[in-house]
């Protein structure tokens, strides 16, 4: 018999865990990427996944044991002020990233609670903590989510931020009820290839190769994505969630290289399961490559497990993959807690 463990890690991944869960349709005119009813990537793969394609991931899986738990062995640094012109990035966990300079800071995809899931009694279950308490964040001007799976979209770290720092939210369009419904209200939805402004920074919301879902019956019924955030004449792309495909060089011909770049580098084993909508490590040097980054942090990995992958296979992976292109720039695997300063 499947154990939980392994039925809610595909169940939360896929969207299907919660038939309450279902956040509120989207309703607007439709576009080149939305048909009236459901959001998709012109040109893209189908993202459906049928319950006997998931029913045969979980019969066939060869899930990796990771350990029940691990302590970080950095945290991240807070102490020092950026400088003009500076970037401090701390890796908290996932797709959490801090990124303070003398201008503000914001946070992507913030996620400090127990378990990527809508209980906290069952589903995917963290096991590492985050780099820091969310209460120790020195300030916070706004919020980045990408799109609305649960280890993307976490309610309660998103109230908790409200209460302590009220800052400004962006989410993907149809995102935006779900948060409102929680008592957020400072929320802009973005669709893609729209700006925003926050003080000096600049945020554009880019696509992605990816899908949305938080039930059974709302499969892309919201938009997802990535941001690029242009800041002290620098732009940072947070490719959120995805799969390899088009998208990056298009991103790259509309806004040319990236200084910094926030790539995923987990969650995607059984590669016939995960490669339209995961990359692999090997996928995210080719999105290296097509933003042009001149540094890239490798994120998605390392806390929860969604898939089958060991929990330090992204990290070797990704050495491995690097070697294939000894002239680089350069593209690291953090651990939670690290500080760069950029």
């Amino acid at each position: 018999m499947m154990k939980w463990r392994g039925w809610g890690q595909a169940l939360v991944l896929c969207g299907g865990l919660a038939i309450g869960g279902c956040a509120v349709a989207y309703e607007g005119p439709k576009s080149d990427h939305f048909d009236g009813q459901k959001f998709f990537l012109p040109g893209g793969p189908n993202n459906a996944k049928s319950f006997l394609t998931l029913l045969k991931w979980q019969m066939t899986a060869d899930r990796k044991v990771w350990p029940a738990w691990t302590e970080n062995t950095k945290q991240n640094d807070f102490s020092r002020a950026p400088a003009p012109g500076e970037h401090h990035i701390h890796f908290v966990n996932h797709a959490t990233l801090y990124v303070h300079t003398s201008q503000g800071a914001f946070i992507t995809d913030p996620l400090f609670s127990l378990r990527a899931s809508p209980f906290q009694w069952a589903g995917p279950k963290r096991v590492r903590p985050p780099g820091t308490e969310l209460e120790s964040l020195p300030k916070l001007d706004f919020v980045l989510v990408s799109h609305n799976h649960y280890d993307h979209l976490d309610e309660e770290s998103l109230v908790r931020l409200k209460d302590k720092y009220d800052p400004k939210f962006f989410v993907a369009l149809g995102d935006g009820a779900l948060l409102k419904k929680r008592g957020i209200t400072k929320v802009t939805e973005m669709d893609w290839y729209q700006t925003a402004k926050v003080g000096e920074f600049e945020i554009v919301f880019v696509p992605s190769q990816h899908w949305s879902a938080r039930g059974m019956f709302d499969r892309n019924e919201s938009l997802w994505g990535g941001y690029i955030v242009r800041s002290q004449g620098k732009q940072i792309y947070f490719a959120g969630d995805s799969g390899y495909g088009p998208v990056f060089k298009d991103i790259h011909a509309r806004y040319g290289d990236m200084d910094i770049s926030f790539l995923p580098i987990g969650a995607y084993e059984p590669r016939w399961f995960m490669e339209e909508m995961h990359m692999n490590p090997d996928d995210a040097v080719k999105a290296h490559q097509d933003v042009k980054s001149k540094r890239s942090i490798g994120i998605h990995f390392g806390t929860f497990q969604l898939t089958d992958e060991g929990i330090d296979e992204p990290a070797t992976d990704l050495q491995t993959a690097l070697k294939k292109y000894p002239e680089l720039t350069p593209f690291v695997v953090p651990d939670n807690g690290e500080t760069f300063y950029w």
